[in-house]
């Protein structure tokens, strides 16, 4: 679908030859740059996807070659969330001050570096800091990628093409779990003697799930910075150079034709040029100072319930998974909801006795029905997103309200319905508030100034994956200890954000 530029009539014409950023882009209209721009910042968010919850197989799959105790083994499949954490406000310095496009372009290739190397990780601790360096660095695409996309596309096509964007991050566990299906059953072993390490499948996994960040680095030199940066930064030649060659691209016109012939620099596009930390600090200190706290809380507020029940219980979907399988295979399960037959398999283990728990720790075989079910929360996941992003338009609001409250009622479901196939099906339904994430990157392109939004998005990251990292390790406890109030509990949690969500911006109609 090609979006043709706005019009321009006898009275707006010299209104235009001086016009806003945003005015230029509408004029730029939508068509093969901004199509080309959608795939590579989608596989940008792909790569990074696979880079932090792709961690999840490779350890399952490297329990018995790393020698890993579940403790090991747990804060091993975390440490890829703590990676986010840490680079998160970096990254949204450098996005601001540096650029979209570059800090994408440096991220992603030193990323896929630290991420090659931790294919050869003689031990656990070695390949837990090689981990967390990559994903510190790949973690810059969450925002990024959102960020350069936004701000390059017109007002009309920016809310579809964002989340059309989302696809990709809600499809990367299926596309590991796609990759781990032939790889990891396969039985090669090849002694490395220089590293000490036996080379098997779950290492070359780890390898290719590397090599969409180095794909990416390479695709984004094909593209331009963020107009808007460049506006923000005082270079509107440059700006307006861009401007033409995206329109020029687009309409298959000469860039001379461009209608716009000079832009204005708007008041809320002034940047900082202190020192980094003095910088960093007054970024961070302007979103929560009005007029900007308001919006600042109720974002970050929805933001932490979303990741913590998105990301954190995604974690331990192949955990519940294996469970509901291991226990219909045998059988069983009539009567039975989702937390019944979660602690019925965790007796059975116990009374198995020790020579069963030790055999478990060093189980490196996953599954197919755990693959399967990962590919197809992945497909649920991704298709409910692309149909929310052809159907939603300009009713961001409404559609997360949907959402939330969908997943709420999944919660609630799961422990009222006594057939566990159901509860699994619930399950899914209860992960997909993940949808949501989406959503609110268009809420931080839209309320943010440029100057603030790299930082506002980055620092959302950081709370989104600290709420994540909470969330995974606090699910645990609570499943083992009351597992039907821990998901009553997540309803509640889910109700209140329904109610933050109503409070949120009315959306404004796109121009026609």
């Amino acid at each position: 679908m090609q979006l043709k530029p706005e019009k321009i009539d006898s009275e707006k014409s010299n209104q235009l030859q001086g016009a806003t950023v945003e005015e230029a882009l509408n004029a730029t209209g939508f068509g093969k740059y901004n199509f080309g721009l959608l795939l590579v910042c989608s596989w940008t968010l792909q790569a990074m996807g696979m880079d932090l919850f792709g961690t999840s197989f490779v350890v399952a799959a490297a329990v018995c070659d790393l020698e890993l105790t579940m403790q090991q083994r747990a804060l091993l499949t975390a440490t890829p969330l703590i990676g986010v954490v840490l680079g998160a406000q970096l990254w949204g310095y450098v996005s601001d001050t540096k650029g979209r496009r570059l800090t994408l372009v440096l991220s992603m290739s030193v990323g896929f570096i630290f991420a090659s190397l931790s294919s050869f990780a003689p031990d656990w601790k070695t390949m837990a800091l090689l981990k967390l360096a990559s994903s510190t660095f790949t973690s810059a695409s969450n925002s990024g990628a959102y960020t350069l996309l936004g701000e390059s596309c017109s007002e009309r096509s920016r809310g579809r093409s964002m989340l059309l964007c989302t696809c990709s991050l809600m499809c990367s566990q299926a596309v590991v779990a796609l990759f781990a299906y032939p790889i990891l059953p396969l039985k090669f072993a090849y002694w490395i003697d220089f590293l000490g390490i036996n080379y098997r499948p779950w290492r070359l996994l780890a390898l290719v799930m590397a090599i969409p960040c180095a794909v990416t680095a390479c695709l984004l030199q094909l593209f331009h910075e963020s107009p808007k940066f460049l506006v923000s930064r005082g270079q509107q030649d440059k700006a307006l150079d861009i401007l033409k060659k995206i329109y020029a691209c687009n309409t298959g016109d000469k860039a001379d034709n461009f209608p716009i012939k000079k832009l204005i620099d708007q008041p809320d596009q002034s940047c900082n040029q202190g020192s980094f930390l003095r910088a960093m600090w007054e970024q961070t200190a302007a979103l929560f100072k009005p007029p900007l706290l308001k919006t600042t809380l109720k974002l970050f507020y929805l933001i932490t319930i979303i990741y913590m029940t998105g990301s954190g219980f995604i974690l331990w979907l192949p955990y519940i998974m294996n469970n509901l399988f291991s226990v219909l295979e045998a059988g069983g399960g009539e009567g039975m909801n989702l937390c019944t037959v979660i602690r019925y398999s965790a007796d059975s283990v116990v009374y198995a006795g020790n020579n069963t728990v030790i055999q478990e720790v060093c189980n490196d075989k996953i599954q197919e029905t755990t693959l399967i079910s990962a590919m197809s929360y992945g497909a649920l996941a991704s298709s409910s997103n692309l149909v929310l992003s052809l159907t939603c338009g300009s009713r961001k609001r409404l559609a997360m309200i949907c959402i939330i409250t969908v997943s709420a009622l999944a919660a609630i479901l799961m422990n009222v319905v006594a057939i566990p196939i159901a509860g699994g099906v619930f399950f899914f339904f209860f992960l997909l508030c993940a949808l949501s994430m989406g959503i609110l990157s268009v809420y931080f392109v839209e309320l943010y100034p440029t100057s603030l939004r790299g930082m506002a998005s980055c620092l959302s990251v950081m709370l989104g994956r600290s709420s994540a990292f909470l969330g995974v390790n606090a699910i645990g406890a609570l499943l083992s200890a009351n597992c039907e109030a821990t998901f009553y509990a997540w309803a509640v949690l889910l109700l209140s954000a329904v109610v933050f969500s109503w409070f949120l911006p009315k959306d404004k109609k796109p121009n026609k």
